[in-house]
């Protein structure tokens, strides 16, 4: 049975004590170059491979499929003359509106605000566009970020998307296939990486 079994629309509290990405992203940090004589390297960006860290996290997220709409004047921009001030968080106000995955698929109404976290690897930094559709796995947050449609969580938290240039908890504009992917995983069926699929 898949540990998203217990998912509920206000969210999915998931327990298990490995954290193997947040090791990894900690690593990465600490070897990123300070002059943009490297380039960064990422494992491809997978829905499995973001389902299983999303279980595996001690966070709690729901996996949402809608359309994205914020600020693009808010998001990160390098400066490769002083890449140190690149802030690897940049935090931006956004609305999601779509549907929330459920055992019956994406049919749970979901339209909310939530924080877009667009974070910045070093000099490398996420980038997004305003209104398009994603497949997000967010992760909730104990601070509300304000009332929708449908309100905050039944906890009273709110949602965040994190992102990166390696592609993070989001997928934009997500194929048919990365859908039933998640889909499948949620259900507890077949969930392996597309590079480890035989």
């Amino acid at each position: 049975m898949s540990t998203f079994a217990a998912m509920r629309l206000d969210g999915l509290r998931i327990k298990p004590a490995l954290r193997p990405v947040a090791g990894l992203a900690l690593l990465s940090l600490c070897t990123l170059p300070v002059a943009p004589a490297h380039a960064l390297s990422c494992l491809p960006h997978d829905v499995a491979r973001t389902y299983e860290q999303a279980a595996k996290s001690d966070k709690t997220y729901i996996v949402v499929h809608g359309t994205l709409t914020f600020d693009e004047s808010r998001l990160p921009k390098t400066d490769w003359q002083n890449q140190q001030k690149t802030p690897p968080n940049t935090l931006i106000p956004a609305r999601l509106k779509g549907k929330a995955l459920t055992r019956n698929g994406f049919v749970a109404r979901f339209n909310r605000p939530i924080t877009f976290n667009v974070q910045c690897l070093g000099p490398w930094c996420a980038s997004a566009e305003s209104g398009t559709p994603y497949l997000a796995f967010l992760r909730r947050t104990g601070t509300p970020s304000g009332s929708g449609e449908t309100g905050q969580s039944a906890s009273g938290g709110s949602y965040q998307l994190d992102i990166n240039a390696c592609g993070g908890m989001g997928f934009a504009a997500p194929s048919g296939q990365a859908l039933e992917t998640v889909v499948e995983c949620f259900r507890g069926g077949p969930c392996k990486p597309q590079d480890q699929r035989p």
